[in-house]
């Protein structure tokens, strides 16, 4: 009876078996980064409607870009409410269980024309409302070890001058 290198066939079958674990952990990863940038690009699309109707929700009652307020405290109270009611979000701004666990103001501000941006660092071409979110995403897989790994900055401006109140 002759024997085979059996050391040769067990190293042989793990390597495989590692392959295909490594192939499938990556693809996995890859799944979920491409929901998470999905989940991040919708937020700054909805920074920039929720900016827009804190404009309007403010100056309901002004028929011109020029009576417009620029009280960056109503603006900020209108956007809050916005945020909460779009991600179904506490007073804390957070929700445990959602995708979006928590959100941070860490930014918001009226910039005039010609200002610099404290994120982007260049100047604003007109009068700009200018945000920036710290956003807490929680993990799919190992939650109490990437809990804090998956924490965002979201940087949204919208020019105000821009903003047509058509009745």
């Amino acid at each position: 009876m002759k024997f085979k290198n059996q050391k040769g066939d067990v190293l042989t079958i793990a390597s495989i078996f590692i392959a295909i674990a490594l192939v499938i952990f990556t693809f996995v990863i890859a799944v979920f980064m491409s929901h998470i940038n999905n989940i991040l690009y919708n937020l700054k699309l909805d920074m920039y409607s929720m900016n827009r109707s804190a404009i309007i929700a403010v100056n309901k009652y002004s028929t011109s870009v020029d009576r417009f307020s620029y009280n960056v405290g109503a603006y900020k109270d209108e956007f809050i409410k916005f945020l909460k009611s779009n991600y179904e979000l506490d007073e804390n701004l957070s929700n445990d269980d959602k995708m979006i666990t928590s959100v941070e103001i860490v930014e918001y501000a009226i910039y005039e024309k010609g200002s610099n941006d404290s994120y982007t660092k260049k100047a604003c071409g007109d009068r700009t409302i200018h945000t920036v979110l710290k956003v807490k995403i929680k993990p799919i897989i190992l939650k109490s070890f990437l809990e804090d790994i998956f924490v965002f900055s979201v940087h949204e401006d919208v020019a105000l001058n821009l903003m047509k109140t058509e009745r």
